[in-house]
Order: C-alpha cells, then structure tokens, then sequence
C-alpha cells in the first residue's frame, strides 16, 4: 500500500488537502452541480467506465437475490439495474441519501461499513462499489471483515477495484502527472491567478495485495475481469492530445488496466477450518 496524490490547478484553493474523505467529497459533492443529467441513460452512457460496470454487473448478476450495493455514491449504476434486480443502494453520505429520497425511486439507505453495531441482516449478493482506495489497511481488513458478517455461505461478492498499482502506475502518480500538472501551472500563472496544490485521494495497492484480504477471511476468489487499459495512460495530457494511449497499453501487454472487476464466494466457515 503507498499514498495516492492527485495534482491540481485551481484559482480557489491555495493549500494542500490531506483528508482523503474531504477530497473526494469536494471532487465527486462540492464540485457536481448537474448531478440530475447522469441519471438520463443517454448521457450515462457516455461514461465508459460506468458503462462497462453496468454492463458487466447486468450479466452477472442473480436477478432472483437482493443485492446490497456499498459505497454507492450517486448510484448512477444502482439506479438503471434497478429495473431488473432487487437493489439496495447505500453509501456513508447524507447527500446521496436525501438526493435519491428527493429524486428517484432507488431503495438507498445509510450504510458505513466500517461500523456495524446496528445492522443485523445478511445478504446473498453484494457489490462493492470502489471504495477501496479510501481506506487504509487497518480500514480494509475492517471492511472486508465486516462483510463476512453480513454474507450468507455462498454469497458472491462483487469488487469494482479501479487502477491497481505497478511500477508504471507509480511512475505516473508520482513523476509524469505531478510534472506535466506543475508545468501548466507555471503557464497560467503567467496570465491570471491560479494555485497548484495536491490532494490526498487515498491508497494505491497490488492486485496481489488486494485479493489477500478477502482469500484471509474465508472468500474463495473465482474470476477476474479486466477492461479500459488506456486511462491511466489517458491522465496525461500530452498522451490523450497525441492519442498515443493504445499504442501504450500494445506495448506494456495491457497489463494496467483501469477497471477490475473481482468475484468472491463466501465459504462456510464451518465447512473450511484449517487443520490442526
């Protein structure tokens, strides 16, 4: 596990924001203000990796069990499933609540799943909707541990895992995007007044890292799907401009992709103790 930072101009703030949960509210809540047009299909649609989940998640999901969603956030993929599944929609944050409580007929509840004192259900199905990356490792096994508890034997957990970590990745978070960010920087600073700062947008792991957590507490890991190798290497500016990203991901064998989609089983921990 190591930092994540994201590099960013702006001509409001002027510091740096350490607090992973407060950056990604600014990103995802503060800085939405047309959140009603991703729920109109025709525009959901234009959002590759959004649409790849979908996609993915209505070919593999059980139509005849619940499916408890964490980490939903605007639940842009939970609002066009619901028509075919039985969803239960749930994220940590009011504003997502109170938004589909005002606007839609999505079933979403308040859910943290790092604290479960008051919730006794179990459930045969379960997406978790990336949130990995906000979540240190003391928070993950947590996380992990806390969803054993609400999964019945046999229930399948869907992971959405976004960007896993490698050397290229590194090299991107840490060397290209932060030069390539600074270098603007120095040029709009030229002609009008700007801030660089960075915010802490949370953890990087391994694929090999990640799976760990789950396998340790009795899911048995069964598929891996994998898509969108070009947008990491599509942060850079220059990258995308040239439109050199397929290229990229051809010569480094596609081995950094965007979206990772694992599938566990929940074993019955009666039928798997280890010998003594």
């Amino acid at each position: 596990m190591r930092k994540w930072y994201k590099f960013l101009i702006s001509n409001k703030f002027n510091k740096d924001i350490e607090d992973r949960f407060l950056f990604t509210n600014y990103q995802l809540i503060d800085n939405n203000r047309n959140i009603k047009d991703i729920f109109r299909f025709e525009n959901f649609k234009k959002n590759e990796v959004f649409f790849k989940q979908y996609n993915f998640l209505k070919n593999n999901l059980d139509p005849n069990k619940e499916t408890l969603f964490i980490g939903s956030s605007w639940g842009e993929c939970e609002f066009f499933l619901k028509d075919k599944f039985k969803i239960l929609a749930s994220d940590n944050e009011d504003q997502y609540v109170e938004f589909h409580k005002n606007n839609t007929d999505l079933n979403f509840i308040k859910l943290n799943i790092l604290d479960l004192e008051n919730q006794n259900l179990k459930y045969e199905q379960i997406v978790i909707n990336n949130i990995e990356y906000l979540l240190d490792n003391h928070q993950l096994k947590k996380c992990v541990e806390n969803i054993s508890k609400i999964s019945k034997p046999g229930t399948r957990i869907f992971v959405i895992f976004r960007s896993r970590d490698g050397f290229l990745i590194k090299i991107i978070d840490q060397i290209l995007t932060y030069s390539e960010t600074y270098l603007t920087y120095l040029i709009k600073k030229i002609y009008k007044k700007v801030y660089f700062f960075k915010g802490h947008q949370g953890f990087r792991r391994s694929l090999k890292e990640f799976k760990k957590n789950w396998i340790e507490n009795e899911f048995e890991f069964q598929k891996l799907y994998e898509d969108l190798y070009e947008v990491d290497y599509n942060r850079l500016r220059i990258v995308k401009r040239l439109k050199i990203s397929n290229f990229i991901s051809k010569i480094f064998f596609k081995s950094n992709p965007y979206l990772n989609i694992l599938v566990f089983k929940k074993l019955n921990p009666t039928l798997h103790k280890p010998s003594n």
